[in-house]
């Protein structure tokens, strides 16, 4: 397991500031993608990407074909973190704090708890998290133990646009049940949206003969509100399919 601290970006929190005071606290996701020729950790709402702090990534977790624990080197870039992936590197794991977010009475949304934003009509700490398939393996279905996490019961780079594959929700360990699921999260966001059953399964179709990330959000509401309504958290399952040369 590799825990990662940055030294704060002042003008990068500002941007991200920005760009997230206009939607919905939970709008984003992040998940990993390569981005000039490198693998990165992307935030982004729906086919858009932003930069974030680098500092608010917590932790990458990785797994090999077999299941094996397997440290990821990144590096902290002006605008993302990047990592190597070695041909052995199966799936990737990342832990991603966004902090509190308040609304205010505009229904904008800007970065502060409620003692930093008294007049705000909703406040949230939220985090996200990915899981992301890079390649094939037996360990790609196993769990990494994310606080929300969409497991594949299948592999899903042994698949194609229009197969079908079986995933559950998994909150804190235990299933999600009726929950909504956004399957084609970067190109129809909701437009793509299932529930999960009693035990968190739900059945996804692949939309993409590229990159899918499939979306979940989820929120707790706190017994003690002096600093924020809720807990909210965001997670999504990533894949690039290998190309088939066609």
């Amino acid at each position: 397991m590799t825990s990662i601290a940055f030294m704060r970006s002042t003008a990068l929190a500002l941007l991200t500031g920005t760009l997230l005071s206009l939607g919905n606290a939970q709008a984003h996701g992040i998940w990993i993608a390569q981005r000039t020729g490198e693998w990165a950790v992307v935030l982004g709402e729906g086919a858009l990407d932003d930069a974030y702090p680098p500092q608010n990534i917590k932790q990458v977790l990785g797994q090999t074909r077999k299941g094996t624990a397997l440290p990821v080197s990144v590096r902290a870039q002006a605008h993302n973190v990047v990592f190597d992936a070695p041909s052995e590197l199966a799936s990737v794991a990342v832990s991603f704090e966004d902090g509190y977010w308040s609304q205010g009475i505009d229904g904008k949304w800007v970065a502060g708890s409620r003692s930093q934003v008294p007049a705000a009509k909703k406040v949230g700490y939220y985090q996200m998290f990915t899981r992301t398939v890079l390649a094939s393996g037996s360990s790609v279905v196993k769990a990494f133990g994310l606080p929300l996490e969409i497991l594949p019961l299948a592999d899903p780079m042994q698949l194609k646009k229009g197969s079908k594959l079986r995933v559950q929700v998994l909150f804190e360990g235990k299933p999600l049940a009726s929950t909504t699921i956004a399957s084609d999260y970067l190109n129809a966001g909701e437009d793509h949206s299932i529930r999960t059953d009693a035990q968190g399964y739900a059945v996804v179709t692949i939309r993409s003969s590229g990159l899918n990330v499939i979306k979940v959000a989820h929120s707790v509401r706190r017994t003690d509100t002096s600093e924020a309504d809720e807990d909210g958290y965001a997670a999504t399952l990533a894949f690039a399919l290998p190309s088939t040369g066609d």
